[in-house]
């Protein structure tokens, strides 16, 4: 590459870790191109990819090195970046001298390189930041409060400990004070009213309330506000709805299903499964036994046995299966159990499965929701699995529809009645857009249910989970925790979410289960 005079043209993202090709956090500025190892925030962005951090854990990569691709100084070397989740890293990259901890810093040296943003990947860019507030007429309370709190937090102060030097200094409290008619000390204690405001808010709980609390995946309520559904659930006057928009398929690995195949296994021939087969138990009417499967599972968790929990799992995975294929035979599910187990055992990891075993997969974390919700006391008939038609599996999937996936959510909202509506609110172009497609679905469903039930008082909860957090000015309830909570809320995701326990698609950010995260 280089005797033919370098690279003339270079158009990359970049990487959790702030890597370009695959050149990591310390990488040396002067590296060739070459087959190299990974760092763990690059094995789990690239394990959607490859079909799990289990496989990407294993993988060299061959890369072309930060040298090669500035070797030549008129190089035009553009970055693409969308979404907040990206401002830390872009900012080090732009704003930091140049340093191996930001490899994208290299480009530094290059007249011709540039990055393309978002404007939430632009969100911590101080240059940026400024002019957007020297461009508006009148700053906002929550733009005062994002300025003055990252001052206090940058000066180590309380806010009422802030002087007014302190403003001076910092160019975004400098320029606030321009575009605010109040002076220093009143709005800092502005600020502070605030945000005792919004914990008390969030200290509070509703009573007499109906909620239809919503998430895109699985985990995503528990691993976002379960303390605040803990607290609401105290009180007997309240009734509570859980409505998973998506199949959740995806995060499924063949060898957890192969586990779960072999378990059933070991059951499906016992007396008790005949017996429990020729009582009707199995029937896809019973409500009572789908209960009882969960309530078997949770006594195995209480008394801390494996062999109890396991039953309640094959329980529930014959009454799937039975389900599935419309089998009402023992001896035809047992077969159908060896099959599958091939079928797990010898599928290469990342491969798209076919619609029915995308099901059985996603009847598996339907089972693992009504496990955590059963461990508050809710029946399965609280817990509701809309199974959205845009979720695939596809990299590219479809748009949201009217008739495919906003009627679901609608029935949802007609048969609940709720007066809370809790829906996942991330950033900006934040990764993987199911997300963003269960908002725009439940969007227009609420729209669709405030027309025909004449109901415009339905309060709306945005919430974040372990992926992304709130600025304090972008939040106006904060919920306290105690460790307690911390506590409650990790032991029920290792026990519910078995599937996720040594989760094949973790976050960059942490090593380790959600519920540590």
């Amino acid at each position: 590459i280089r005797a033919l005079g370098g690279i003339g043209f270079f158009l990359g993202g970049i990487g959790p870790d702030g890597h370009i090709g695959f050149n990591v956090c310390g990488s040396d500025h002067h590296s060739t191109t070459r087959l190299t190892p990974t760092n763990y925030e690059t094995q789990a962005a690239a394990a959607t990819d490859l079909g799990g951090i289990e496989i990407s854990r294993k993988r060299l990569v061959i890369t072309i090195g930060l040298g090669t691709i500035t070797y030549n100084p008129n190089c035009a070397a553009i970055i693409i970046a969308a979404g907040e989740a990206k401002a830390g890293i872009i900012a080090s990259a732009v704003q930091s001298e140049k340093n191996i901890l930001y490899p994208a810093s290299v480009l530094q040296n290059l007249p011709n390189a540039r990055f393309y943003l978002t404007q939430g990947a632009a969100k911590l860019l101080t240059e940026r930041q400024f002019h957007l507030l020297k461009n508006l007429e009148r700053a906002s309370d929550e733009d005062a409060e994002k300025v003055i709190v990252d001052l206090a937090f940058k000066k180590r102060k309380r806010l009422i400990d802030l002087e007014q030097k302190d403003f001076l200094a910092d160019r975004l409290a400098a320029e606030l004070l321009n575009k605010r008619s109040e002076s220093w000390q009143d709005l800092a204690q502005m600020v502070r009213t605030h945000l005792i405001a919004k914990i008390e808010k969030g200290a509070q709980t509703l009573n007499h309330t109906r909620f239809l609390h919503t998430e895109p995946h699985h985990d995503d309520i528990m691993l976002g506000y379960l303390p605040y559904v803990v607290r609401h659930v105290r009180d007997a006057s309240n009734t509570h709805f859980f409505a998973c928009l998506t199949g959740g398929f995806t995060a499924v690995t063949n060898q957890y299903m192969l586990g779960h195949m072999q378990r059933l296994y070991k059951f499906i021939d016992t007396a008790e499964f005949a017996g429990l087969m020729q009582s009707g138990y199995f029937d896809e009417d019973n409500e009572t036994g789908r209960n009882r499967d969960v309530w078997r599972y949770l006594d195995g968790v209480a008394s801390a046995s494996e062999v109890v929990k396991d039953e309640g799992t094959a329980r529930r995975l014959l009454r799937n299966l039975i389900q599935l294929f419309d089998e009402h035979d023992l001896n035809n599910l047992k077969h159908r159990t060896a099959e599958l187990q091939h079928y797990f055992e010898t599928q290469y990891p990342g491969k798209k499965d076919p619609d029915f075993i995308q099901r059985l997969k996603g009847m598996c974390r339907e089972w693992e929701a009504e496990c955590l919700w059963g461990y508050f006391g809710w029946n399965c008939s609280n817990v509701m699995h809309l199974r959205l038609g845009f979720y695939t599996g596809d990299i590219f999937t479809e748009e949201p529809t009217e008739s495919r996936d906003v009627r679901p959510v609608l029935e949802a909202l007609q048969k609940v009645k709720p007066d809370v509506v809790t829906v996942a609110l991330d950033p900006e172009a934040s990764g993987p857009d199911t997300h963003y497609k269960v908002l725009q679905a439940i969007t227009a469903a609420l729209k669709r249910y405030e027309s025909q039930a004449g109901r415009s008082d339905i309060k709306v909860w945005g919430y974040r989970n372990v992926w992304f957090r709130f600025h304090p000015s972008e939040a106006n309830i904060y919920v306290p925790v105690s460790l307690n909570m911390f506590t409650v809320m990790h032991e029920a995701f290792m026990n519910a979410f078995i599937s996720q326990k040594y989760a094949s698609f973790p976050s960059y950010e942490h090593d380790g289960p959600f519920s540590e995260l």
